[in-house]
């Protein structure tokens, strides 16, 4: 009774499905094929190739930004009593490794002096720090 029309239907229904199918695979194909085409600029091997040569660049730029200035502190600070408003500061200038200068201006009624010291992982070279630059070196580190 149904063995007549059952056969036929269900080959339809697969022909039909397979139809289906192998068009969404032919839309696919033709979308991969226009993201990733062979031989041309917008090859995929290439731009592989291109973000390779970026994680060179970008290694090469994080080493030489650690010997940039990164660890800027200030402070101001008020060193004789017969001046007042806090004119006087030190400012640390420091790299990723502590190395780099404290530049302190002593501000006083008879006039302003200005001194430069190094800094060499955090420590003191050939001067010795006062009260006010180690503590503006060490808050620079902090950050």
């Amino acid at each position: 009774m149904y063995s007549e029309w059952l056969l036929p239907t269900i080959s339809v229904a697969v022909f039909v499905w397979l139809g289906i199918l192998s068009y969404l695979v032919w839309k696919e194909n033709l979308f991969l094929k226009s993201l990733f085409p062979k031989y041309s600029e917008r090859d995929i091997r290439k731009k592989f190739e291109e973000i390779l040569e970026l994680e060179d660049r970008l290694d090469v730029l994080v080493r030489e930004s650690k010997l940039n200035i990164q660890n800027v502190a200030l402070i101001r600070f008020n060193p004789y009593q017969d001046t007042g408003g806090d004119q006087s500061f030190s400012l640390a200038l420091l790299d990723a490794k502590g190395d780099g200068l404290v530049l302190t201006s002593l501000h006083t009624r008879s006039g302003t002096r200005i001194f430069a010291k190094p800094v060499v992982a955090g420590k003191a070279t050939t001067h010795q720090f006062a009260e006010e630059e180690t503590e503006v070196v060490h808050k620079a580190l902090e950050k």
